[in-house]
């Protein structure tokens, strides 16, 4: 099931935690949501073996801010790791775990939202929760290998949008006839991809945060050149922090950012998604497509 933030608040992960009978891997690039600290503080008091894997470098956190954190995730009685520094085989020093996902044995979440305060309270973001057997086994088996620090099982990419090594997923979904929608917090250097929605023009509608940086500001320039219709949200009271794409037949959900370094370096995780979800996401993008600008 999708849900849309901050509509949907932070239930969706309580109910997966709550739902938890044995154990709980939870990957998050931020992790001090109060009620989801709580949630996993009562998981393992019922006797659920909780582990947690964030980022130990994230953006603009001072070290001393990491260490706060990952204190507060040992106090709630889970196992705490940062993650590895590198992925797969890339090797690349801007590697970060950017994912944003947690599973028990049964179901998972797989989204943007990072687990704060902002991610369900004030940021456009988008979830799912899913108790698909292969993408439940899938997730499960990338939080194990980065847990030991190991290469990540090949098939997990066919089932997931997985980075390292997402882009030939979502060159899939840009592929699709028809229009385009996306809502995106970066629109940063990643050729194939950008060249890929150039080449779609005047059937691609692009909703980004009114504070884009000037260089993925520049992309977006060379896009509209190419008859891509680009609006801007004000960054309150709703910051866009969502990664979805959505066409005709196919979206896309998940924590990549449209960058080289989330694509071919980071630890990232995402679903492509069909059927009913399609119109749920492309209903809501035209209400936010409503109340974007048309310039910042």
């Amino acid at each position: 099931m999708i849900y849309i933030e901050p509509n949907a608040g932070v239930a969706p992960v309580l109910t997966v935690l709550a739902d938890a009978r044995h154990n709980i891997n939870l990957n998050g690039y931020l992790l001090d949501n109060r009620a989801i600290l709580a949630a996993l503080k009562a998981a393992h008091a019922r006797g659920v073996d909780v582990r947690v894997m964030i980022e130990g470098k994230p953006y603009d956190m001072k070290p001393w801010q990491v260490k706060k954190e990952a204190a507060a995730i040992q106090a709630a009685g889970a196992i705490v790791r940062y993650a590895p520094p590198r992925f797969e085989s890339h090797g690349s020093h801007w590697a970060f775990d950017h994912g944003k996902w947690v599973c028990s044995n049964h179901q998972c979440e797989i989204g943007s939202p990072n687990y704060t305060y902002a991610g369900f309270g004030s940021d456009r973001d988008y979830l799912v929760v899913t108790a698909n057997r292969q993408v439940v086994q899938a997730a499960n088996a990338v939080f194990n290998a980065d847990w030991h620090n190991q290469r990540a099982p090949a098939y997990a990419h066919q089932v997931l949008v997985l980075s390292p090594g997402s882009q030939p997923q979502l060159m899939r979904l840009l592929q699709q006839p028809g229009p385009l929608d996306i809502e995106a917090e970066e629109v940063g250097y990643a050729p194939a991809i950008l060249n890929a929605i150039a080449a779609k023009g005047k059937l691609v509608r692009v909703i980004v945060p009114a504070n884009i940086s000037s260089k993925d500001r520049r992309n977006l320039e060379n896009l509209q050149s190419h008859g891509v219709e680009v609006r801007f949200m004000p960054v309150h009271p709703l910051y866009v922090h969502a990664k979805m794409w959505v066409t005709n037949t196919m979206a896309f959900v998940g924590s990549e950012n449209i960058s080289k370094v989330s694509i071919t370096d980071n630890r990232e995780m995402g679903l492509l998604l069909g059927g009913r979800d399609i119109g749920i996401l492309q209903a809501q993008f035209n209400r936010d497509w409503a109340r974007a600008g048309a310039s910042s």
